[in-house]
């Protein structure tokens, strides 16, 4: 049995395609383990969005020599966004990893190499165990093309119906399920972006935005709740401008058949675009609000209007605050987070103390906030940049001590109340961490036996970071009704 362990970087596009690649391999025997130590295949997937992230990888690389000096036929393969762009120069820099492969490469003809990386481990790892050798490369055993593409374009392969639907089924996603924590499934609902921000990558990375079958991602969630998950994310880049290729339905209507999927469980999905939010998927949010989870995150990345026309954004601070008002006005009690960058080339100090007005004027239950990061590939990365490593520090820092002391009167609003949440592991403190269907993190004293349940609790006292409450012993249907918040 060939055990694999993955290493993912960046967003939750990642984290499905992560999943997905999992179950494929599952298939085919494989068993999934939770360190480095235990594996006999280590797949890293990565991320692009910031240099901080592509750093990090460069770090965790140089880590696994002593893993692979250790194991001979460890096999090291490098997938996703920094792949699609880096692939040759990781090839040349680091010999010991085993294959890379861009998020843009054909997704089929990964998985057919994925498989003969899977053969050729089970035959090393079988004479390693008998001799503590790696046997000769021989006609029975060939030596693998390191760039998956290249490989596969020279083999003269004819690919099965068969591989084909499990290529679909690995681009959907699929389910996490750690040990000790609730099983939840990431869903690709799309891949890629036609929206080319200014600052971002993902076009370079993932290409141009294709939509999955409202058909197969149905069946996809249905199958995973059926295998026991929790909650489902639909993740896209753009999800509001989802587009079913074969049918032309949009966002809302691959909603409602979501929601109308049987079973005890959230759906969550991420991530909008302002410009793109529609009136139909917000009251689809509100008609289903038993299974589509109050929560929305709705990125708003600059509050000046000038700036958000550099980033190419293509709506303005007014037309934000207005979509803010109408999904307020729709799915009352929603909880909104938000991404935000500072120190964008061009911006001016006059330009920031914007955005911190509209974080003020909003009032974000949560905001994810970074500095701006100079990506090559994307248009900003020749626009120059002007403000002061120091300056845009010193704004992140301003910006972010305003959303805790907002989050802080945010969360305090739920204390006395009762609250519907999923419980999804043993935190480090020793209590049950959970999450309402809003976003919030709550702890409480309870037995692992709640683990991947839905309970109610009633909140006792509110941090900034999170709520701690005890577990209520009536959770009748109508109790649940009348007193649930999010």
């Amino acid at each position: 049995m060939i055990s694999v362990f993955f290493k993912t970087y960046g967003c939750q596009a990642n984290v499905a395609d992560s999943a997905g690649i999992a179950s494929f391999l599952e298939g085919l025997g494989c068993v999934q383990v939770e360190t480095e130590a235990a594996a006999d295949l280590i797949i890293i997937n990565t991320c692009a969005i910031r240099e901080k992230a592509e750093q990090k990888l460069y770090s965790y690389l140089g880590e696994l020599v002593d893993f692979k000096e250790a194991l001979p036929y460890l096999k090291i393969g490098i997938i996703g966004c920094v792949a699609s762009y880096r692939k040759q120069e990781m090839l040349k820099r680091f010999s010991y990893v085993s294959f890379v492969s861009g998020a843009r490469d054909e997704r089929t003809s990964f998985l057919t190499y994925l498989s003969d990386v899977i053969v050729q481990l089970q035959t090393e790892k079988q004479f390693f165990e008998k001799t503590l050798t790696l046997p000769a490369v021989s006609v029975d055993l060939p030596v693998l093309n390191r760039d998956v593409k290249a490989a596969m374009k020279a083999r003269d392969l004819v690919v099965p119906a068969a591989r084909i639907k499990e290529s679909t089924q690995a681009a959907l996603g699929g389910s996490l399920a750690p040990v000790g924590e609730v099983r939840r499934a990431f869903i690709n609902i799309t891949t890629g972006c036609n929206n080319y921000c200014t600052y971002c990558i993902v076009p370079a990375t993932r290409g141009r935005e294709t939509s999955y079958s409202l058909e197969e991602i149905v069946m996809r969630v249905t199958h995973e709740v059926a295998q026991g998950a929790k909650e489902i994310t639909l993740i896209g880049q753009n999800v509001n401008s989802y587009t079913c290729p074969e049918t032309g339905q949009r966002f809302a209507a691959l909603l409602e058949a979501v929601a109308l999927i049987p079973g005890d469980f959230w759906v969550r999905y991420i991530s909008p675009h302002p410009k793109d939010m529609t009136r139909d998927v917000l009251e689809t949010m509100a008609k289903y609000a038993d299974k589509l989870c109050s929560w929305c995150h709705f990125p708003l990345q600059a509050g000046s209007t000038r700036v958000l026309e550099l980033m190419n954004r293509t709506y303005t601070k007014e037309e934000y605050l207005a979509q803010v008002e109408l999904i307020r006005q729709i799915i009352p009690g929603v909880t909104l987070s938000t991404d935000i960058i500072v120190g964008f080339p061009g911006e001016t100090h006059e330009e920031y103390l914007e955005t911190l007005e509209v974080v003020d004027a909003v009032g974000f239950d949560m905001a994810y906030s970074f500095v701006y990061s100079r990506r090559k590939y994307t248009k900003a990365y020749n626009m120059g940049d002007t403000c002061p490593a120091e300056e845009k520090s010193a704004r992140l820092t301003e910006l972010q001590q305003k959303q805790r002391a907002i989050e802080l009167v945010r969360n305090q609003q739920h204390v006395g109340k009762n609250m519907r949440v999923l419980v999804e592991k043993r935190s480090t403190n020793g209590k049950l961490l959970a999450r309402s269907a809003g976003n919030s993190r709550v702890v409480f004293d309870g037995d692992d036996g709640l683990i991947g349940t839905f309970v109610e609790i009633n909140v006792l006292e509110a941090g900034q970071a999170e709520l701690r409450g005890v577990l209520r012993v009536d959770t009748s249907s109508d109790t649940k009704i009348k007193n649930v918040v999010a």
